[in-house]
């Protein structure tokens, strides 16, 4: 007799499947084919940020389902527009069609959405759809990653004989801290990026930072000894 309480096997993740249910029917059926998983990860994650930033939130939710609806059909299709008539806005959302005029209106004035091509007879208009425009980035990490390109092999050396004096739970800790900061920023921090970012920070750990500051005195507006 067949155990009731025996637990199926697990079955392995499948992060294709996983990322197939976020994406529109018919490219979560060709994706493999036509669409990388990194692409659809890396909207997936954009998406994420938008829904989170306060300058999402304080949409009203009609708003904010229009604006889902169209980044649905457009960048989670690979596109930056769609053609689109109200009525198929109503039938796709539920929404009245008086909401969806208004709301539009809203997402128009606010700069999420733009009219690429007018609506001619028996011809939807175009959308162009934006993401919410990424808030300013910060000067002092374009300086980071600026100064980490201009290190010298003496440099490089020196960051290589350092980095084992890092504990594994040290430098994760340092790395989920850029990446937390990168994205209250409102960006996607890649991994080249985070690990410049955690190279400059080790090296101005230790008395080497000295050392660069005799280096590069404009880096910390320091007359130059050299």
């Amino acid at each position: 007799m067949p155990n009731p309480f025996e637990v199926p096997p697990s079955q392995p993740f499948d992060e294709e499947a996983e990322v197939a249910d976020f994406l529109p029917p018919d490219l979560a059926l060709e994706g493999r084919a036509t669409l990388s998983s990194d692409w659809r990860l890396a909207y997936i994650d954009q998406l994420h940020l938008t829904m989170e930033d306060p300058r999402f939130l304080v949409l009203s939710p009609t708003a904010q389902l229009l604006y889902l609806h169209l980044l649905k059909h457009t960048h989670g299709r690979g596109e930056r527009e769609v053609r689109m008539s109200i009525d198929r806005f109503v039938a796709e959302t539920k929404l009245a069609w008086m909401t969806v005029q208004k709301q539009l209106k809203t997402l128009i004035r606010v700069g999420l959405v733009t009219i690429g091509h007018p609506a001619r007879q028996r011809v939807a208009p175009t959308y162009l759809v934006h993401w919410l425009p990424q808030l300013a980035q910060r000067e002092v990490l374009k300086d980071i990653v600026t100064r980490y390109d201009q290190l010298d092999q003496e440099d490089l050396a020196e960051l290589k004989r350092l980095a084992p004096l890092l504990s594994p739970s040290q430098r994760e800790e340092m790395a989920s801290e850029i990446h937390l900061s990168l994205r209250a920023d409102g960006l996607l921090p890649s991994q080249e990026l985070v690990t410049k970012i955690l190279s400059y920070r080790l090296l101005h750990l230790f008395p080497y930072k000295h050392e660069l500051m005799k280096k590069h005195p404009g880096w910390y507006d320091l007359p130059s000894q050299r």
